[in-house]
């Protein structure tokens, strides 16, 4: 799975406005979210156009108007998110649908297998988790001050 930087933004996009909402009526302008979550205003109202046609955001024009969930967040899965924003979550199938050569025959490819298996495990992650509990871990990550570090980010030698 690759994530470009307009689904790691409307990751945060949307993660704010499930963080955001009370209940489920307020809506908040493009420059508040732009601003809050350090995305481009012009790249977040592209995003948020993809979201609102898919169902996931709702806007309203006017001087109280602004964007809001589309749905309660725990009916919104990750994967959906993602997938409006990037295309399928993992991009295994055009290897899928290729022959293989494998001596035993196509039909009996391990290759194939795996990446079946890496298929089902990444769409079964992304969406057996809502906006919503991504939302109530970011408040327990912020209220308990847990230090996020990726192994990217750590330096060498630690763990």
């Amino acid at each position: 799975m690759k994530l470009s930087t307009r689904g790691e933004y409307g990751l945060r996009a949307m993660l704010y406005l499930a963080m955001q909402q009370r209940d489920g009526d307020e809506l908040l302008q493009a420059s508040e979210i732009a601003e809050a979550q350090d995305i481009p205003s012009h790249y977040l109202k592209q995003i948020l156009s993809r979201l609102r046609a898919a169902g996931l955001v709702k806007s309203s024009r006017g001087p109280q108007g602004g964007h809001g969930l589309g749905r309660d967040p725990a009916h919104i899965p990750i994967g959906e998110i993602i997938t409006v924003l990037e295309g399928p979550l993992t991009s295994v199938d055009a290897i899928l649908d290729l022959p293989c050569h494998i001596r035993v025959g196509p039909q009996h490819c391990v290759i194939k297998e795996f990446l079946v298996e890496v298929k089902t495990e990444v769409e079964r992650i992304l969406n057996g988790r809502t906006l919503a509990d991504l939302a109530a871990r970011q408040g327990v990550i912020v209220e308990d001050k847990i230090l996020i570090q990726p192994r990217i980010m750590r330096p060498p030698g630690s763990r």
